[in-house]
């Protein structure tokens, strides 16, 4: 046996390290590709959450302004009168439920400029027509 076949045996013949290496490198390239990759969507993501936010802010805002002012006034309604009238109780609770925050933000009443759908939604709407009612019901002036 040749001393170069004898280190070919030892140490791998040159083809063979030729391969390890570009395997490596591959390797290396794939890793800094990824990565490169995840960086450009996080700093994108963070643009757009941005920009998404100031967005939707004032929309949001009012929309919670108009919710709170609904349950305040329910919850006022209720405090009055909710012991003598079931349905007004009821409607309460109910209008808890329905107008908790994730509901009232469902991107199903917002277009792709965040705006409200017909500039109306539905349950804030709907609310307020229930809680007139009750404040015409009892004379009460709910503005």
């Amino acid at each position: 046996m040749s001393r170069s076949e004898l280190f070919d045996d030892v140490w791998g013949s040159t083809s063979e390290e030729d391969n390890i290496i570009h395997k490596d490198i591959d390797k290396l390239r794939d890793q800094h590709n990824k990565r490169g990759y995840l960086d450009g969507i996080v700093s994108s993501k963070e643009i757009n959450l941005q920009e998404g936010f100031d967005a939707g802010f004032p929309q949001g805002a009012k929309l919670g302004k108009e919710v709170g002012l609904i349950i305040g006034r329910l919850q006022c309604l209720n405090y009055l009168y909710g012991k003598d009238n079931r349905d007004l109780a009821e409607s309460f609770k109910d209008a808890q439920q329905e107008l908790k925050i994730n509901h009232v933000l469902n991107k199903n009443a917002f277009d792709e400029n965040y705006d409200l759908l017909n500039n109306f939604h539905e349950l804030v709407g709907k609310w307020n027509a229930i809680t007139k009612k009750y404040c015409d019901q009892y004379n009460v002036n709910c503005l």
